[in-house]
Formats: C-alpha cells, structure tokens, sequence
C-alpha cells in the first residue's frame, strides 16, 4: 500500500515538473596545460561549414553552434573529425543566457566526440587546447554546464584544469514558461 502510493506521488511528480541539475565549471587566467597533442591528432579552429561538410552524421549534427559569436574547435584524425567542442560569447550567447556572462567570458556550450574515439583523451585534449587559445583570444574567464551525471564530461573538465564552482538546479512546473533556478556555489565563488 505504502509503495504503491509513494509510486503514485513520484508519478504525479514527474508528469508536472520538469528538473535537470548541472554542475558550472569554471576556467580563469593563464592555461596550465602544457598543451601537448598526440602526434596522430590534429586539433585546430574550424568553420561550421567545415562541421557541415563531415562525412560524419553525428558531427554534422553539431553544425547549428557555428556561427556569429561562436568558436568551434576540432580534434582531426587524418581527414576526420573525431571530436568538437564549441564556445559561444556576446550576443549570440544570449540566445541560450542560462548562466550570465560579463564582457571577455565565454561558455562551452558543446563537447562531441565520436563513440569510436571515447575513452582514448580526446576530449581532455580538445578542452584545454581550445582553452589556450580562446585565453589567447582575450576571453578572460571561461563556463560549461555539465550535467550533474554526466561522469566522463565532468572527468574531461577536472582532467582540463577547470574546477566546479556552483551547482544550478532547475525547476520547471508544467505551465511556468520560464522555469525556477537555484545556484549553489562553492565556497569562495560569488556571481552576480
């Protein structure tokens, strides 16, 4: 009886709200990464019509961040691209506004990497190359969002030399258009 009721409550809970929890990561002054690549591995700054141009699915898939105000980066074996992760600032960062950014910040807004390549650093490497440079750039202070469950992103980021700085839970009842959020900060970090 007990169980079945509590079931009914998760239930009614799940069918009217929404939830996600993510972890913000954080990426500010000189890179500390010896920015080292595999001798096999290309990584560099592309085009999103170098995206659309994949002979991958699933990286084409990705070519919707290029554009105005984003940086897309890329890790290429050979002629491939293996993985990508993409950056976006100023206005079209505001399409998105989920956390706030000041002038000279930036968010990672995306990482992909091919299944076939999981597992063997490419991501770790993409990050912090693209750090460095976006560092070089004049972006001062750099976001990601990860969701709170998602081991081997968040893995990438601590392995990059980011450190988590604040939890936001977001909590969305059905019919609220824009959903309730909760930032939970570590100690010493302060946004306004």
């Amino acid at each position: 009886m007990i169980n079945s009721l509590i079931k009914t409550v998760k239930n009614i809970v799940h069918a009217t709200l929404n939830y996600s929890v993510f972890v913000i990561y954080k990426f500010d002054g000189v890179s500390k990464s010896a920015n080292k690549s595999q001798e096999s591995y290309e990584i560099r700054l592309i085009t999103r019509e170098d995206v659309m141009n994949s002979d991958d699915a699933l990286i084409c898939e990705q070519g919707w961040y290029g554009g105005e105000g984003s940086y897309i980066f890329a890790c290429i074996v050979g002629e491939r691209i293996v993985a990508l992760c993409v950056y976006w600032y100023g206005d079209r960062y505001l399409t998105r506004n989920f956390w706030p950014l000041k002038e000279k910040e930036a968010k990672l807004v995306q990482v992909y990497t091919l299944p076939d390549m999981r597992g063997k650093g490419v991501a770790p490497m993409l990050i912090r190359y693209s750090t460095d440079v976006m560092i070089e750039r004049g972006f001062v202070t750099l976001f990601a969002r990860v969701w709170h469950s998602n081991h081997s992103s968040r893995k990438a980021f601590e392995k990059s030399n980011w450190a988590a700085v604040s939890t936001a839970v977001e909590i969305q009842p059905v019919k609220r258009i824009k959903p309730f959020r909760l930032r939970i900060n570590k100690k010493g970090f302060s946004r306004k």
